[in-house]
């Protein structure tokens, strides 16, 4: 049934059905005259022979040869007499004078001779009216041979016809989808866009009623346009502005810190642990605002072993993070049509990800392939799979006691997507019965040759 929940399929089903319906009444209208039309070609043909035989027969009679024509037979020829002509020579009485030999087998008009069509069960029977001897000629055609010649023309004319509907099916399809192509088009027009893209739909070679309907879908993705613009400057401005301010306030804090004891000194590394929480939510703010601006893309490829390598220095700064990673990548380069800037935001996040849901204490593993797929994995419980399809979505958590902010995944997701590879997650480890595993995967890389 998925062929039907299409507007194609349905235009074609409803079309073929009504075409179906106006060739079965064509159908039966043939057969209705094709029937009455048989049936006076064969009377008339009954009504000719019966007056060319009656002058031969009679002829004939008169001449003294019915000894040949017995009017009672007793052989047997051996002849279906449902099957054959029959005549029967009578006088104006209607008393049998000649008869064909299997005339006397079968059921005949009773009474006078009269001129004019009569049937019995078995023949149509055409009777001549008398000529000037007063002889009469009743001439009969079997019922089966026309019926038999009938259902053979009938035959004839609908094997064909019975053709033409899947024939016409499949035409009508076919016309269907080429009409509907335009809207398969904006169809896919409109599946391209998304909150980066939001460029008008070019609407020339479209119909008069899709014309119409690109125009207004246009006008709605230009007034959102604004909108997620004025919402990503806002965002931008927000986080440039709150960055500085935030970076005095936490070393104003630390310093104040280090000068207090007791209870003091613990509300100051509350204090210290909101400015840094605020800290990399504006650190967020920055990336989500460049993701969404479609950085991820770069014409000249990038050596992301060399760009993970740094991005493992940076990491490595906190003693105890760089304590815990584990890396693995090749000793060649891995070349991928990626903006250096962007991976580094990328791999960053599944890193920074890892070490904030990972137990204390348990290694985090990072692996770069050759073919340019980046594996972090960390331990943990296992995430439940309504929860694991929702981390690539903006804000999406598994739970709110990590501290995270939800942006991490969703801004490593949209940069891989603009660089038409893709993020993948999967909780337990393959193998195992827990842990977390992301990875990140740019199906455009370019292969380097060993050195």
């Amino acid at each position: 049934m998925k062929r039907f929940d299409t507007i194609a399929g349905r235009l074609a089903l409803f079309v073929s059905l009504g075409f179906a319906a106006i060739w079965l009444l064509a159908v039966l209208a043939t057969a209705l005259v094709l029937k009455g039309e048989q049936e006076e070609l064969l009377d008339l043909e009954l009504r000719e022979t019966a007056s060319v035989l009656l002058p031969v027969l009679s002829r004939a009679y008169r001449g003294g040869a019915a000894e040949g024509f017995p009017a009672r037979p007793e052989a047997d020829t051996g002849d279906d007499p449902t099957e054959t002509l029959i005549w029967i020579l009578t006088d104006r009485s209607g008393a049998t004078l000649m008869q064909s030999t299997e005339a006397a087998a079968i059921a005949r008009p009773d009474g006078r001779p009269a001129e004019g069509f009569s049937e019995t069960g078995t023949h149509v029977f055409y009777t001549t009216a008398p000529d000037p001897q007063g002889l009469s000629i009743r001439f009969g055609d079997p019922k089966a041979e026309r019926f038999e010649a009938y259902r053979d023309s009938f035959l004839a004319f609908l094997v064909p016809m019975l053709a033409i509907l899947p024939l016409g099916y499949l035409l009508v399809g076919w016309i269907a989808r080429a009409a509907l192509r335009p809207l398969d088009t904006l169809r896919a027009a409109i599946a391209a866009r998304d909150h980066g893209r939001l460029d008008p739909i070019d609407a020339a070679g479209q119909p008069a009623e899709l014309r119409a309907i690109t125009a207004t879908l246009n006008g709605f993705m230009t007034r959102l346009s604004r909108s997620l613009e004025g919402e990503r400057a806002f965002a931008t401005n927000a986080a440039h502005e709150l960055r500085t301010p935030v970076a005095v306030a936490l070393a104003q804090t630390q310093r104040l810190r280090a000068g207090m004891t007791g209870e003091a000194a613990t509300r100051a590394a509350r204090i210290e642990d909101a400015l840094k929480r605020m800290g990399r939510l504006v650190a967020r703010l920055l990336q989500l605002a460049r993701a969404d601006a479609g950085i991820g893309i770069s014409e000249t490829p990038a050596d992301i072993a060399r760009l993970l390598d740094l991005v493992i220095d940076d990491c490595s700064r906190d003693p105890d993070r760089a304590a815990r990673l584990r890396l693995t990548r090749p000793d060649m380069p891995v070349l991928s049509p990626i903006d250096p800037d962007a991976f580094a935001i990328a791999a960053g996040n599944l890193i920074d990800n890892a070490f904030q849901h990972a137990p204390a204490d348990t290694p985090i593993e990072i692996h770069l392939s050759r073919d340019g797929h980046l594996h972090v994995r960390n331990q943990g419980t296992a995430i439940p799979g309504d929860a694991l399809a929702g981390l690539k979505q903006r804000f999406g958590r598994n739970g709110t006691k990590s501290g995270g902010f939800g942006l991490g995944l969703y801004i490593t997701d949209t940069i891989a997507r603009q660089t038409g590879g893709s993020l993948t997650v999967r909780s337990p480890i393959d193998g195992m019965t827990s842990g977390f595993e992301a990875e990140l995967a740019f199906p455009g890389y370019v292969p380097a040759s060993d050195p």
